[in-house]
């Protein structure tokens, strides 16, 4: 566990310093990154015992990612920490100390974040890219233009950030068969065909012409349904794992009414026919197209065909909202209609003078973005580590026993390895005046994650293996 975390704890903080590891796509090639989980991914030890612990560790680092985008290295950071300065306790009392203290510390959080303020993102982004003003600016322009921003890799050596027509919809694939890019967890397609249906998907024989475009060249296709019946998923599934078929379904948005409107802006939005009868026989001429789409667990990120035009479908809609008869229920659901035909999306093409540079300033972009959504999501705290530093101080005001006051001392090892790292601070002032911030998100993820892997390895007092796990 130590060594995981040395490995992981030089990459935190502004100071941070770079580390190298082998590249997932290429064997025999490597890249530089400050990206702790990048590094904790690709540790593993010979001594299967010395692995156990690390990839355990691993766990609360990339659960923290899977929740807030960021925060791994903090997460590893506090991780260790608890487990080093409780592990001579009794397990029962370090449970107990836990589920007392923790709430305590998270309620403080929420006490002491505050929202996040639309000039201040590029602050966020800044110090998640390891203190890159560059970057942070450059994100700050993104959020200027939209609300959506994606990252992706360039061939030139300059960062760019262009903005298109799309829009991003809170649904997902119904399988994890669909993904094509694994390492993200994505299903990503250019030029997409587009299929829309209002209700259950049962029988595909009423969509084979459909399905026989799909499988010529250059040919890809997105389903957005309400459901699809589990046979007809499985042979979806079976076409695209023996490669005949790329394609991607995905949960129509909204519900009752609601969803049928959403429905129908998205037949606007792609130039598809809303599939309502699912009785009949239908060939291509009911198919829309998209520039492109990325699908995520959490997301779908559409991206307009240039040709499509919805100013029309706005100006109804615009003077729909306009009805004084309407409720205010009624009114945000169509300003949402509105904001998803209208929709732009920011993406930044990341360059680099080698591909060493531009995957490590790609890490450093991306885990950006996802700090500035989660400080979007659920606002903002004082960041170098000493939020928690100043909670510490805060609860150890009152009496406690040893045991507590270790787990409290505990809460300040990621300011101490921030400033072990060579960053210094201006205690006189706050980190909010100093535009030092860290999403709340982050920080709550990455305590709740550590404190449940420590809990986990602290009452562990034995270990079985497997006799071919043994390789030293």
């Amino acid at each position: 566990i130590n060594k995981l975390h040395d490995a992981v704890a030089i990459t935190m903080g502004p100071n941070g310093q770079c580390v190298i590891i082998p590249s997932k796509k290429e064997y025999g090639k490597y890249i530089v990154t400050k990206d702790g989980v990048s590094v904790a991914e690709q540790i593993f030890f010979k001594n299967p015992i010395e692995n156990i612990g690390a990839q355990l560790v691993k766990e609360a680092a990339l659960k923290t990612a899977d929740e807030a985008g960021d925060g791994t290295t903090t997460a590893t950071v506090l991780a260790t920490a608890f487990i080093n300065n409780l592990k001579d306790f009794n397990s029962n009392d370090i449970n107990k100390a836990f589920d007392e203290i923790i709430p305590k510390v998270i309620k403080q959080l929420k006490i002491n974040s505050r929202e996040l303020k639309h000039e201040d993102i590029k602050y966020v982004a800044s110090i998640s890219a390891n203190n890159d003003l560059q970057i942070g600016e450059l994100i700050q322009q993104a959020y200027n233009h939209s609300d959506i921003v994606k990252i992706e890799e360039s061939s030139n050596t300059e960062d760019i950030l262009d903005t298109l027509p799309g829009t991003s919809l809170p649904v997902s694939y119904f399988s994890k068969h669909f993904i094509t890019n694994q390492s993200k967890g994505t299903c990503e397609f250019t030029n997409v065909n587009t299929l829309i249906i209002d209700g259950k998907l049962e029988k595909l024989e009423n969509f084979r012409t459909i399905l026989e475009l799909t499988q010529q060249p250059n040919n890809s296709l997105l389903i957005i349904v309400e459901d699809i019946h589990e046979q007809a998923l499985r042979k979806l599934e079976t076409f695209v794992l023996s490669q005949t078929l790329p394609i991607c379904v995905i949960k129509s948005p909204g519900f009752s009414k609601h969803r049928k409107d959403l429905l129908q802006d998205l037949c606007d939005f792609t130039e598809s026919t809303l599939i309502t009868d699912l009785t009949k026989i239908y060939n291509t001429d009911v198919l829309g197209k998209l520039q492109s789409c990325k699908i995520s667990k959490n997301n779908s990120i559409l991206v307009k065909d240039d040709n499509i035009n919805t100013a029309d479908k706005l100006e109804v809609l615009n003077e729909l909202f306009k009805n004084t008869e309407l409720t205010e229920y009624d009114k945000d659901l169509i300003k949402q209609r509105i904001e998803y035909l209208k929709g732009k999306i920011s993406i930044i093409k990341v360059g680099g003078k080698s591909e060493l540079e531009m995957k490590e300033r790609f890490d450093r972009y991306d885990d950006a973005v996802k700090a500035v959504a989660c400080a979007l999501e659920e606002g903002i705290v004082e960041g170098g580590g000493k939020v928690l530093t100043q909670i510490m101080f805060n609860i150890a005001n009152t009496e406690h026993s040893e045991l507590e006051k270790q787990l409290l001392i505990a809460l300040s090892k990621p300011h101490q390895t921030i400033i072990d790292n060579g960053s210094t601070f201006d205690y006189t002032k706050s980190m909010f005046e100093q535009n030092i911030i860290d999403p709340l998100k982050v920080t709550r993820c990455a305590l709740e994650n550590a404190v449940s892997v420590a809990k986990v390895i602290l009452s562990t007092e034995a270990i079985v293996l497997n006799e071919n796990e043994w390789r030293e």
